[in-house]
């Protein structure tokens, strides 16, 4: 006879269950309730799009379309690819739905799963969720503000308030040429670069400032911000003016590039400052050219990104989910066989309306064909606080036992009074 293999989850994923499962929903719940205080509405958009989606709105060059997008074929032979994040598909249903006429404020969230072939290694997956927003229609410095206070207020609501705001401007259009220019001219310069850092100097060399390897080796490198043309000077100055109206305390990153080719001008990480942390928690910044990129209208964007499950990571440590309680369980037995339909029927009932001066309960049980011993000593391994039983001789006068699982106490009950 031969065995037969266990299946496991593919190679960078992971099962969520128990207090991960319940922080990952309070999560999704706190970001709700905070963009929707802000005006924001939520959007679903399908998990797969057609790849030139992505191709056109992260770039060509990027790692992410040269390395990490999950592309397949349909049974039509069209291109397809799993989501790697989720501004574009947004901006494609932006676009599809004439959703910046139906809604002129222009305030979308969203959340869900996305997925990005890399390494697998601590808080970063092949199938990952995000939370984030994005904000269409205002080319106000004070709309990149907004966006950076609401990834903030979320982390907060969270118990993550260890964070450190890094911001910088990419410029735009007109001043970047001249800074591409200077940064290639540097980087010519230095020999024994990386095989990535090669490939990203012929197509992107602003890339070569996110690289991991050769990073230590760019002492003096060329500042964006020393290229701004008076516009993006004047902007980027506002943004710092406004975040500290607010008290917003933040630390300008020269080499803060983000990874997607779409961003102009402002760009942020929200990097936490806890011992043992995995560094970025959200991150984001402004697209004025990705909706017309995509075939829309000319409209100004800006946007934000956090990573779940590294937020949950934080908000775990930090001792957050610590304050909330488990629901007290309840465990329904039976002494008696033939009372099994009516113990059945009670716990149904009382599931659906409650217990008296209890809210705050799970009902589990009860289980046919087993010895009361059997019973309670499932009770113990679900750690009932409490284990219902119904007994001939007490139900016969409209009782029931209710037995103290910690005290091994019990005591009989009028059903009524439950």
């Amino acid at each position: 006879m031969t065995s037969r293999k266990k299946c496991k989850a593919p190679r960078g994923t992971h099962d969520i269950f128990g207090m991960k499962a319940f922080g990952m929903s309070l999560m999704e719940l706190k970001a709700k309730e905070i963009f929707r205080r802000f005006g924001f509405e939520e959007i679903r958009t399908p998990i797969f799009e057609e790849s030139c989606l992505f191709m056109r709105s992260i770039g060509q060059s990027s790692d992410i379309v040269e390395k990490e997008m999950y592309i397949f074929e349909d049974r039509k032979g069209r291109k397809l690819a799993l989501r790697p994040e989720g501004t574009a598909a947004l901006v494609r249903a932006l676009i599809e739905h004439k959703l910046d006429i139906s809604n002129p404020s222009g305030k979308f969230f969203y959340s869900g799963e996305m997925f990005r072939y890399e390494r697998p290694q601590f808080g970063r997956y092949r199938q990952f969720y995000q939370i984030g927003a994005e904000f269409f229609g205002n080319s106000s410095p004070a709309a990149d503000v907004e966006i950076i206070v609401l990834a903030q207020d979320l982390l907060a609501s969270l118990g993550v308030t260890e964070v450190k705001l890094h911001i910088n401007s990419l410029g735009c259009q007109n001043c970047r040429p001249t800074f591409k220019y200077a940064l290639t001219k540097y980087f010519n310069s230095k020999q024994d670069l990386c095989k990535d850092c090669l490939r990203r100097l012929e197509k992107n060399p602003l890339r070569l400032l996110d690289c991991k390897i050769d990073s230590d080796k760019f002492i003096k490198i060329p500042q964006l911000l020393k290229f701004l043309c008076k516009d993006c000077e004047d902007n980027f100055n506002t943004v710092q003016s406004l975040l500290k109206r607010i008290g917003k305390n933040y630390k300008i990153d020269g080499r803060l590039v983000r990874g997607l080719d779409y961003y102009t001008r402002t760009v942020f990480e929200i990097h936490s400052n806890a011992i043992g942390s995995r560094n970025v928690l959200a991150a984001g910044g402004r697209y004025d050219s990705l909706v017309k990129e995509l075939g829309g209208q000319d409209t100004p964007a800006v946007g934000f990104a956090l990573g779940s499950e590294r937020v949950l990571f934080e908000a775990e440590k930090s001792g957050f989910f610590s304050i909330f309680k488990s629901p007290e369980k309840i465990f329904i037995a039976i002494a008696d066989q033939t009372l099994f339909g009516e113990a059945f029927s009670f716990a149904i009932k009382r599931a659906r309306e409650g217990l008296k001066n209890n809210t705050d309960f799970s009902i589990y049980g009860p289980i046919n064909r087993k010895s009361l011993r059997f019973q309670l000593k499932f009770a113990n391994k679900i750690k009932a606080s409490k284990t219902i039983i119904f007994a001939k001789s007490e139900f016969e006068n409209g009782k029931v036992l209710v037995k103290n699982m910690k005290t091994k106490t019990q005591a009989e009950i009028l059903i009524t009074d439950l």
